[in-house]
């Protein structure tokens, strides 16, 4: 089978390259035939050198696809069901970290696509357990898009408490903000408001704005801020989503907040400290949340929520290439040419959006 293959550490170690289609096991009992899998900021820092991970494997762990046999005695799902997955495998389920509800942080897990074998090839296998089924409404591009979606049902729509009629700030206008804007609107929120910088005018608002943000701000034009004190009656905003990672952008969640709100932070610095109003977050008696990987008790969730949102979700995905074209989509989405690009597998090659 046809695969994206990192064969050794470094930078541009990755290729196309023919591997054995994967056998069955009694551990990894189910074998999906992959439709498309997305290029997830960590394959970009992966391919680039620049996140720790242990070649040789498959790359990719975004993906969608339809199950094409399974171990006997495999019953959870079947052949031809539609089906995506977590990506963090065989946490132990013992150590405290798994009884505290964070298998994904579990010592012993391996992860599709950094220490094993992942889904950038036409077929995986993996444990059942670690499957959902789809139904057919989510097209197969934005299904791919359900494992990250469920960082943001976490931290939008669960653990910030998030009141119909609240009003969101997001800072960042990448995929982890589109999504954002996608799970705000399905909690209810009755504001949001998003902020990026002058490079995310042609593309990124305006599918900001189609995904149902309520304002877009340029925040090296426009005084953040200002604009959420003024939407907001002199109040602030309920919640921030800080996605940039922006020294400036942290800041800017805090001042925009009000007395009492919350800060989900899910973007990185790539710094080992930046320079935060510290004490404008204690005199407001902010509550900050720190995540970064997916929640897969909210993974029912974000499949309803892709299932029956209103509005088109299409805007998520900028690109779609052959795996063929691998090498040029990673780097257009490496100088940061889109929102989400999705490489397709099976050859039903649609043309790129």
């Amino acid at each position: 089978m046809k695969t994206l293959y990192k064969y050794a550490p470094g930078a541009r170690t990755s290729r196309l390259t023919e591997r054995p289609v994967p056998e069955l096991t009694p551990l990894d009992n189910v074998r999906v035939r992959v439709n498309d899998c997305a290029v997830c900021g960590m394959d970009l820092h992966i391919y680039s050198g620049k996140f720790a991970c242990d070649p040789p494997f498959v790359m990719g762990h975004e993906f969608v696809g339809v199950v094409e046999s399974v171990f006997p005695g495999v019953t959870s799902v079947s052949p031809g069901d539609r089906v995506v997955a977590q990506p963090h495998l065989y946490a132990c389920g013992q150590c405290q970290t798994c009884r505290d509800g964070f298998p994904q942080y579990c010592g012993e897990k391996r992860s599709l696509g950094i220490n094993r074998d992942g889904a950038m090839a036409e077929y995986v296998v993996l444990p059942d357990r670690y499957l959902h089924k789809i139904p057919d409404s989510i097209p197969n591009p934005i299904a791919c898009l359900l494992e990250p979606m469920t960082i943001l049902v976490s931290d939008v729509a669960v653990y910030s408490g998030l009141k119909p009629g609240d009003t969101v700030v997001i800072s960042g206008a990448g995929q982890v903000a589109q999504l954002a804007v996608v799970a705000a609107k399905a909690a209810g929120a009755g504001k949001v408001i998003l902020s990026g910088v002058t490079h995310d005018r042609s593309v990124r608002f305006p599918a900001a704005l189609a995904l149902g943000a309520d304002l877009v701000v340029d925040s090296l034009t426009e005084d953040l801020a200002g604009v959420v004190m003024e939407e907001t009656g002199g109040r602030g905003a309920d919640l921030a989503v800080e996605a940039s990672g922006s020294e400036a952008a942290i800041n800017l969640c805090i001042d925009s907040l009000r007395v009492g709100g919350q800060m989900t932070c899910l973007g990185l610095t790539r710094r080992e400290s930046v320079a935060a109003r510290w004490d404008t977050a204690v005199r407001k008696m902010l509550t900050l949340r720190f995540h970064m990987m997916s929640d897969y008790k909210e993974m029912d969730r974000a499949i309803e929520i892709f299932a029956t949102y209103p509005r088109d979700l299409s805007p998520l995905v900028t690109h779609i290439a052959p795996l063929d074209d691998w090498e040029r989509l990673f780097d257009i989405l490496a100088r940061g040419g889109g929102i989400k690009g999705v490489l397709n597998v099976d050859g039903t090659f649609r043309n790129p959006v």
